[in-house]
Formats: structure tokens, C-alpha cells, sequence
């Protein structure tokens, strides 16, 4: 629920624009973090965003770099005895970060967007095999962090427990029958997928792993198995209370329910257009709370993956 807050929080700003620079929230921009990459990489990045977000015009927007600019500027004039220049540090309303980082052979780049009076979050990520795709898919992702595309970031939610009310708001819509592909290759299916509820995106491998962004931070691997017309997907790690996190889920609670909850499976097909994997999800439900906490492990729900890259 806060996800979808902070989400709407930023369409108001954005739709705000038509009254004037004055209701512009300001955003800074953090310097961006490296794990197994070079700080020239994870730096182009920070820059690539923010000229992402100032394309977006919805922001006043200012980094660490700009602001000590401008002080510097302010000094250089304070000593010439100009004493009407002084500028004043903006307070934020949100700050944006990132990391780009390396597992494995797996670039994994996150964005993070934070609102400043509440400490709500949020947070997209991509995956890809190569730095190049990355960079290419970074103003997607941008885009996305604000909803301002088709597959904008919904509530937050945890992976792999759910309710028969969220359920009810993620089944796949079919307005008409799909055809589906047949006699299926692992080549078929390799890539990356923008995942269902809980996950960001899944990479697949051509050696029948892959692994998952998970909306909650944090990765899952997981291997594929095709038989005809029909894909395998399981959890291929041991349970981790990680998965089960969210902030209506302590980590005590996690724990918990990462002892007792089955490993999550997808049963899918994939269209004849290549483009989407319809079919459910086998993953748990919870009720109760505290020492009443109730772990359900025969819950299946509809789930669909749409392709983003081969």
C-alpha cells in the first residue's frame, strides 16, 4: 500500500506541472554505488538517470556536484564583496540512488526513490548480461521508478506469500482465448521478462537457470524444465526469510514462514508471439500474525511474465 502511495504521490507532482514551477517538488540525486564494477561505470550512470528525470519536468532537480558548484560560486562572489549572493541548500522532498553491480556474469542495476517526510521507498531493477544492455534500458527503468509507462511498479508485495484479496487484483486478464507456441526451445524463452507480483525482472539462461530481481531487493535463482507446449519454472535456492520480507512482515515472521513454505513454481505457455508466459503460480498464503501465524502451502494463483529483450 505505501508502494502504490508513493507512486500516486509522484503522478500528482507530475500532473501538478500545468501549475506552475513553484508546486515542483525538489529531488536529489545521490551519487550512485559500484559492487564489481568500475566508479567511472556507476558514476555515468548517476548522470544518465538525472538527465532521465530532468527530461521528465517534474522536478526541481540538484545533486551534490551542482550544490557544491553553486556554493563554491557563492564564496568566489562573497569574496569579490557581492553580498547579495548567497544561495541557500535545497531541502529535498525525495532522493533518488543507485547501484550497479555484478553477480556472477549478471549486471543488476537498481534504482531507489525515497520520499523524505515519511521514509517511504521505492524500487526497480533490471538484470542483463551485458553493461551495453543495461545503458540502453536505463531510461525505461527511469520512467518506470515515476509510473510513466505501461508496466509502471504497482504495491509493494512479498514474493512469495499472498492473499486471496491481492490475488483477486493479479490474475491475468484474457479478453480472448491466447494461441499458444509449440514444441518449445529453451532458446524460446531466454532473456529478460518483466517478472509477476514480487518480482522486478527475470533473466533467462540458455543453460535452463535464471535468476530474479525480487521487488523487495535481493535475488532468486531459479532453473526451467519444458516438456512440449509447457514451462517449468522452480525455486532453485533454499528458502531465505529475504523472501518473504515486506512492512507488513518483520523479519521474525519471515523466518518463520521460510521454514515452512514449499519452494515456489510456475507452470506456464508461452504465446504465439513470443511475447508473453501465461499460466499460474503455486506459492503460499498467509493469515493470522504472532503465534498464530498460519502458513498455506496449497495456494495457486493466475501469474504472467511480459518479454522486455531476447
Amino acid at each position: 500500500m505505501k508502494r502504490s502511495t508513493l507512486v500516486l504521490a509522484f503522478a500528482c507532482m507530475v500532473l501538478s506541472l500545468g501549475f506552475g514551477q513553484a508546486l515542483q517538488p525538489v529531488l536529489r540525486v545521490s551519487p550512485f554505488g559500484g559492487s564489481g564494477v568500475g566508479a567511472s561505470e556507476a558514476s555515468t550512470m548517476e548522470r544518465l538517470v538525472a538527465s532521465y528525470i530532468v527530461e521528465l519536468k517534474a522536478f526541481r532537480v540538484f545533486d551534490s556536484q551542482g550544490q557544491e558548484l553553486a556554493l563554491s560560486e557563492t564564496e568566489a562572489a562573497l569574496n569579490l564583496g557581492v553580498t547579495t549572493a548567497t544561495v541557500a541548500p535545497l531541502a529535498a522532498d525525495y532522493v533518488i540512488s543507485g547501484t550497479l553491480g555484478k553477480i556472477g556474469e549478471i549486471y543488476v542495476f537498481t534504482l531507489d526513490a525515497t520520499k523524505v517526510s515519511s521514509g517511504e521507498k521505492l524500487s526497480v531493477s533490471d538484470t542483463a548480461l551485458a553493461l551495453s544492455d543495461i545503458v540502453l534500458r536505463s531510461r525505461d527503468l527511469t520512467r518506470s521508478l515515476f509510473g510513466r509507462r505501461d508496466t509502471a511498479i504497482g504495491s509493494v508485495s512479498t514474493p512469495g506469500a499472498d492473499s486471496g484479496q491481492q490475488a483477486a487484483t493479479t490474475a491475468t486478464p484474457t479478453s480472448s482465448t491466447p494461441t499458444w507456441k509449440a514444441s518449445l526451445r529453451l532458446s524460446d524463452i531466454s532473456g529478460s521478462w518483466r517478472g509477476d507480483k514480487g518480482l522486478e525482472t527475470v533473466r533467462v539462461f540458455s543453460n535452463s537457470t535464471g535468476l530474479a530481481v525480487l521487488t523487495g531487493g535481493g535475488t532468486l535463482k531459479i532453473r526451467i524444465a519444458i516438456q512440449g507446449d509447457m514451462i517449468e519454472i522452480l525455486q532453485d535456492q533454499p528458502n531465505d526469510p529475504n523472501l518473504y520480507r515486506s512492512p507488513s512482515v518483520t523479519f521474525e515472521m519471515a523466518r518463520r514462514i521460510a521454514a515452512q513454505a514449499r519452494p515456489m513454481r510456475w507452470l506456464f505457455r508461452l504465446d504465439a508471439a513470443g511475447q508473453t508466459l501465461i499460466g499460474t503460480k503455486e506459492s503460499i498464503a498467509i493469515s493470522g500474525s504472532g503465534s498464530d501465524l498460519k502458513v498455506d502451502n496449497t495456494y495457486v494463483r493466475d501469474a504472467s511474465w511480459s518479454r522486455i529483450s531476447r
